[in-house]
């Protein structure tokens, strides 16, 4: 069998090393947040909260092994779509920890600062004269479009595990929620419909689709998950990474452009978000972005037709 270029080797080594050094700091937070999260909600009594702290143990526990196997064991691969598992199963416990651990919101600065970048009134303000019941199911189905969004390329990816493309992905892909959720901790807000119910009426005037939404969210929203959009962020981040990637992609990236301007519009007149929050995690996902081409322009390394 013919040897491997050194150039190739070394870029897959490159690739390895920093997918463990990210994927083990990931699950060192998630450790964390399943940690404050689980004694705040066995103190509860949530029931909800209280099977999340257990299923999402187990699942950290299997991705944790899959941490520790060697590069070439059957577990290595894949510790990208176990830790994606993890983080969606222990990401409710943010309402636990915000609920008995944090008792200050930066929203009034967001809003403050929000309002300084256009022109007077936030993003969110400005969307309130958009507001018609047509575009609310609209955007509200956008919204609910994002779960779709992430999940088939993880879905893909998972498939697809031992392929370096794969790693490169989840590299990008537990870049993205290891500093977004550190923000939620470092810069904890509820949004604009939580923080000013009397400046952002909510929900919005919508039907079927709104209404759906409104109830999913009171379900999920954990009081903390604002700065930086992740909806957003994680959005323009599988978008760049298929744009990005070649001929294989291209054609999922346009069929993604519109979900991507209907769920980054849908995060702001929907109130769920500040302007600010946007443009974080969009500055967030491009900077994740350089950094997965980086490594997909190294010779022989995820090479993008």
């Amino acid at each position: 069998m013919r040897a491997e270029p050194k150039a190739f080797a070394d870029a897959s080594d490159a690739l390895t090393r920093w997918a463990a050094r990210v994927a083990g700091l990931f699950a060192l937070e998630l450790l964390a947040i399943w940690l404050m999260g689980s004694i705040a909600t066995w103190r509860g009594g949530d029931a909800l909260l209280q099977a999340s702290s257990v299923i999402g143990a187990l699942v950290l526990l299997v991705a944790w092994r899959s941490l520790r196997a060697s590069p070439g064991s059957a577990w290595a691969p894949w510790r990208g779509a176990l830790l994606f598992a993890a983080n969606w199963l222990i990401f409710p416990l943010f309402k636990a920890i915000r609920m008995a651990w944090i008792d200050y919101t930066v929203d009034a600065p967001l809003l403050a600062l929000d309002r300084a970048l256009w022109g007077g009134l936030s993003l969110p303000e400005h969307a309130i004269a958009l507001e018609r019941v047509g575009l609310s199911e609209v955007f509200s189905a956008g919204y609910f479009a994002f779960y779709f969004v992430v999940l088939i390329p993880v879905i893909w990816f998972a498939y697809k595990h031992a392929r370096r493309e794969a790693q490169v992905f989840f590299l990008g892909l537990h870049l993205m929620y290891l500093l977004g959720f550190a923000g939620y901790v470092l810069m904890p807000a509820g949004g604009p419909y939580m923080a000013f119910p009397d400046v952002f009426p909510y929900p919005v005037q919508g039907r079927t689709i709104t209404r759906f939404l409104t109830g999913l969210v009171a379900q999920g929203t954990t009081g903390m998950d604002v700065f930086p959009s992740l909806h957003s962020g994680v959005t323009v981040y599988i978008w760049g990474f298929c744009l990005l990637g070649g001929r294989r992609y291209r054609a999922a990236a346009v069929t993604l452009t519109p979900m991507l301007l209907c769920i980054v519009v849908a995060t702001v007149y929907l109130r769920y978000h500040y302007g600010i929050d946007l443009l974080a995690g969009i500055a967030l996902a491009l900077g994740v972005l350089w950094i997965v081409q980086s490594f997909r322009k190294r010779e022989g390394a995820c090479p993008c037709p």
